[in-house]
């Protein structure tokens, strides 16, 4: 195409009439580079030098076009950059820039217009803009060499009835093509984006690039493959490849058999800063960002295999000290004692006064052989005994009595309370697979749809640290999860033990020790396993979309912790599994609620449910399930109180129940400052501070039963104190990593990206994997203090075990 053929173009996109005859003004022959048509249009043809500036003015009938032909001088790694300004153009009368090479077609215009969220477009009086490189030429399966001419020509026109002068300069990048591992920095702005080359050495599958700034200002990074044209401009830079918004830091994990020709890296400055804020840009117009961007080597297939094989023999460390401490158990375990100190120590109990001075009623009731569980009846219900018409009044004379032992809250038949506590097995498994199976269909579409648009802020990875394995863009968060899987398992293992060793020697068929119904900690240990399943899918594409997920069960597994510490001593009391997944299901919905859409108004509902819960469960633990909610109950406390008052004031205001008045107190305490926390700070993280509430409720039970079991003169035998500090000790460093974060699915994409980090440990795991690792060993721990805690209780009968 010759200079009239350009001429003929631009006239097109004017939308002027063309005639196909050309003349000059005097009707003679045109001279060369001076020709024009019926409307005196000139085109001035102009032989252009690399490095030099060019400044001419141009109207309506005047275009220039200059040619770049002297092309001896390139080499492979180079490419040339257009810069074209023009202070007097105007939006009514633009000036038009065409650039045409041997492949490709670039054009724009001054003044140059970038969008922004306000709709007040930015006006850039100049434009800088790189070509594609002479190499892709030569690389792209045509006959085409290094070595052939081409050529490059700049044409600008305007249709201005007046002169508009414009300046013109096109000089050769050196060292267009980075190598691996070079670092380079660069100027970017709106109006003058940039990209550069890369190609994959031989031995090198996958290159992480990072890219750094000390500059809050919005930018897209994008990787293109070679080929033109490049897309470069705000309006377009997401059609092509992967992308992702960049605040201070930035970093795209790229794979050599999505580019074997190689990629471009190309850097584009938003016109404001509100896809990376979601605020309107203050301060200064200065959109000009320094930034510093590297191709690092990715890890190598024996990394993979070193990490994984690594972390999984960790785990089969607890294995094998599992199955160490269970021998031991069985071997070690401490002899029964005879039947005559049973008795024994049994009439001495009888006879002594109890804390109030009162001769203990626990023997005035006759013990109950309990039935044997060699013959299970599936129609057994502990229900079928409450139909009685004397069975609330025995409930009154037992669970009143001012001080409690466990035989006086275990007397339902315990096949039917092992069956009742198995029911939370089944709850766990029911709900764990409705729930997780359309969670991993949702993450896996989210996996696809990122893959196909290349679009990196649908997903919130810690793009310093993430490996790709498959299908998986971030293998290294979702393999890190094994350990909940592993742990949970081994809980399992453990708990078919002990519940084997625990029917083997008979202690189910009589009245000693802590009564035993395994199907918490099984549901426990599949809890925990369920937890791992779902913050895999969750980190499959974490994004604040899916965050419910990874937290789901950790809200069950802290429940079940809490109903498994009451059921210990208040085994005929306990709640049903069906009511606390019920509750569970509207914790859930309530956590997604806070995630979504909160407000200030959800912040009042959920802080007034949230006491009011915690008084009416108070009232329900104080008077052991012997107080009912009506609308005359605050009407008749009050009538008693004050009757009492009146007679013996001292008693009524001394609680008659003193252990349950403390613990509640301090639960009621810690929950008002929890609620309190969040009217005042009102967190945007609602999904943890949910959390938050479930496991200092957890820690503070379980505290206090530690100290009742001590302030009862009961022992913590080894095996529970060494869980306990293990437990702790895993707790407290689990908490460092989890609180030291590499992602913020709170903030924007571009926000979140700020916190991202190098990977920690063999150049594959981060620190939230190591929370990962560190807070599945947590929960193991804490759940064998549950499981061992009351060892020293085996052979203690339960009408000298007290209630607190």
């Amino acid at each position: 195409m010759g200079a009239v053929s350009l001429t003929k173009f631009i006239l097109f996109i004017l939308g002027i009439p063309i005639q196909n005859s050309w003349q000059s003004i005097d009707g003679s022959n045109p001279e060369p580079g001076s020709m024009v048509n019926s409307y005196s249009l000139i085109s001035k043809i102009i032989d252009g030098a690399y490095g030099e500036e060019y400044t001419y003015q141009v109207n309506n009938s005047i275009e220039y076009t200059i040619q770049y032909l002297n092309v001896s001088q390139w080499n492979p790694n180079q490419t040339a950059r257009v810069s074209v300004e023009s202070t007097s153009a105007s939006k009514i009368f633009p000036v038009l820039i065409v650039v045409r090479q041997q492949k490709g077609i670039l054009s724009w215009q001054l003044p140059l217009l970038v969008g922004t969220h306000s709709d007040h477009d930015k006006e850039y009086q100049k434009v800088s803009r790189t070509l594609c490189p002479s190499r892709y030429y030569a690389l792209d399966g045509d006959n085409a060499t290094p070595d052939e001419k081409e050529t490059v020509i700049v044409s600008i026109s305007s249709s201005s009835p007046i002169d508009v002068k414009f300046s013109v300069k096109v000089e050769l990048i050196e060292d267009f093509f980075v190598q691996l591992s070079e670092s380079k920095t660069i100027s970017v702005s709106p109006n003058e984006p940039r990209f550069y080359g890369f190609n994959f050495p031989d031995n090198v599958n996958t290159a992480l690039l990072l890219v750094d700034s000390e500059d809050d200002i919005c930018t897209t990074v994008s990787i293109q493959t070679i080929s033109c044209p490049v897309f470069d401009l705000e309006r377009n830079v997401q059609f092509e490849g992967q992308w992702e918004t960049m605040y201070t830091k930035g970093g795209i994990t790229v794979m050599k058999e999505s580019y074997p020709r190689g990629l471009y890296v190309v850097f584009v400055v938003k016109g404001d800063d509100w896809e990376c804020t979601g605020k309107e840009t203050t301060g200064s117009d200065s959109r000009n960002k320094s930034l510093t961007f590297v191709l690092q080597p990715g890890i190598t297939e024996e990394y993979y295999i070193i990490a994984t094989a690594a972390s999984l023999v960790i785990f089969l460390l607890f294995y094998l000290l599992s199955g160490g401490v269970l021998i031991f158990h069985i071997f070690g375990n401490p002899q029964e004692p005879t039947v005559s100190g049973i008795i024994s120590s049994t009439s001495n109990d009888i006879d002594a006064p109890d804390n109030f001075g009162e001769a203990s009623t626990t023997s005035s009731y006759p013990r109950e052989t309990e039935p044997s569980i060699a013959h299970s009846d599936s129609t057994l219900d502990e229900d079928d005994i409450d139909v009685m018409l004397d069975t609330e009044h025995d409930k009154d004379v037992f669970r009143t009595k001012p001080v409690l032992h466990v035989c006086d809250l275990a007397r339902k038949n315990p096949r039917a309370l092992q069956m009742k506590s198995q029911q939370y097995l089944w709850s766990v498994f029911t709900v764990g697979v409705f729930y997780a199976l359309p969670v991993v269909q949702l993450v896996f579409t989210y996996q696809t749809v990122l893959r196909q648009t290349g679009n990196q802020d649908l997903c919130y990875y810690n793009f310093r640290c993430m490996h790709p394995f498959g299908s998986l863009s971030d293998a290294n968060h979702v393999f890190s999860n094994i350990g909940y899987v592993l742990l949970g398992l081994l809980f399992i293992f453990i708990t078919v033990h002990r519940e084997r060793l625990h029917q083997k020697n008979g202690w189910v068929n009589r009245k000693l020790g802590i009564p035993q119904h395994f199907g918490l900690f099984y549901a426990m240990g599949a809890a925990l396993m369920m937890e791992g399943v779902l913050s895999a899918s969750y980190h499959v594409c974490p994004n604040h979309s899916n965050f419910q997920f990874d937290t789901s069960f950790m809200y069950v597994m802290s429940v079940l912790c809490m109903v498994k510490i009451y059921q210990t001593r208040h085994p005929d009391i306990n709640a049903r599994a069906y009511a606390t997944f019920a509750a569970l299901a509207g914790i859930v919905f309530i956590g997604m609620w806070g995630v979504l859409g909160p407000s200030t108004f959800f912040w009042i509902g959920f802080v007034t449910l949230h006491i009011i819960t915690c008084l009416v469960l108070s009232a329900q633990i104080y008077y052991m399930k012997r107080w009912t909610i009506e609308i005359k109950a605050i009407r008749r406390v009050t009538v008693l109180w004050w009757s009492e008052f009146r007679h013996r004031p001292l008693q009524s205001i001394t609680p008659r129940y003193p252990n349950r008045m403390v613990l509640l107190v301090l639960g009621n305490l810690c929950n008002w400052g929890l609620a309190a926390c969040g009217i005042i700070y009102s967190f945007l993280d609602f999904a943890s501070y949910l959390l938050a509430i479930f496991m200092a409720n957890l820690i503070l039970y379980l505290l206090f039963y530690i100290v009742m079991k001590l302030f009862s003169k009961e022992k913590i035998l080894l095996q529970p104190s060494l869980y306990i500090f293990l437990s702790f000790a895993a707790w407290i460093a689990s908490l460092f990593f989890f609180f030291h974060k590499a992602i913020s699915w709170k903030l924007t994409p571009a926000q979140s990206r700020t916190y991202n980090q190098p990977c920690l440990i063999m150049d594959f795991f981060d620190n939230h994997d190591v929370w990962h690792f560190l807070s599945a060993a947590s929960m193991f721990f804490s759940f064998m203090v549950l499981l061992t805690l009351d060892d020293d209780l085996i052979h203690t009968p339960r009408d000298i075990i007290p209630v607190f």
